[in-house]
């Protein structure tokens, strides 16, 4: 891993303003957040995070690669199951940048990647000088955190009802 100032292009720019983090920001707002970026490479298979490791304050936006998101199954022995992958414009480490927790999930780079993080200290800073910039950053958070626990739950939801089914398949089987 490789971290740096982010050095911000205009074709940068123009890239993070389509992003659904900044989708309510103006470009000034957008420039604004963009300064306070830094920049992390990671090569194929190197984790950004793993599962109940480091407390983190950091919030991760794919500028370029993919991330396999995956989940610890921990009564399969410590397995791990890819539970989603994410590419550009996707954000990562939403619920331990709002919560400040260790990772409930870990996620390693699938292809080269290059990241642009912000910091929770970034964050306060918007807060108190930027507080409209905070408000849609937070806005943002509260979304993608509601859609992954959707997400989560459809997955569940599907899970049982195929569980489910089998389990009738059988029971009528027998019969």
């Amino acid at each position: 891993m490789n971290q740096s100032p982010f050095s911000m292009s205009s074709e940068d720019l123009s890239l993070i303003a389509y992003f659904s983090i900044c989708g309510k920001m103006s470009l000034e707002q957008v420039a604004s957040f963009a300064r306070h970026l830094k920049s992390q490479t990671y090569k194929t298979g190197e984790y950004i995070f793993e599962y109940n490791h480091q407390e983190n304050d950091h919030l991760f936006i794919i500028l370029e690669g993919e991330v396999n998101i995956s989940a610890n199954l921990d009564s399969l022995g410590n397995h791990s199951v890819t539970m989603r992958s994410l590419g550009c414009g996707k954000v990562i480490g939403i619920l331990s940048f709002i919560d400040g927790r260790k990772h409930r999930f870990s996620a390693k780079a699938s292809s080269p990647l290059r990241l642009a993080i912000i910091t929770r200290k970034d964050f306060q800073h918007f807060k108190d000088k930027h507080p409209d910039i905070s408000v849609l950053l937070l806005q943002y958070l509260i979304v993608a955190a509601d859609d992954l626990a959707c997400e989560m739950l459809n997955k569940a939801t599907d899970s049982l009802e195929y569980i489910h089914g089998m389990s009738n398949q059988k029971s009528g089987q027998s019969r």
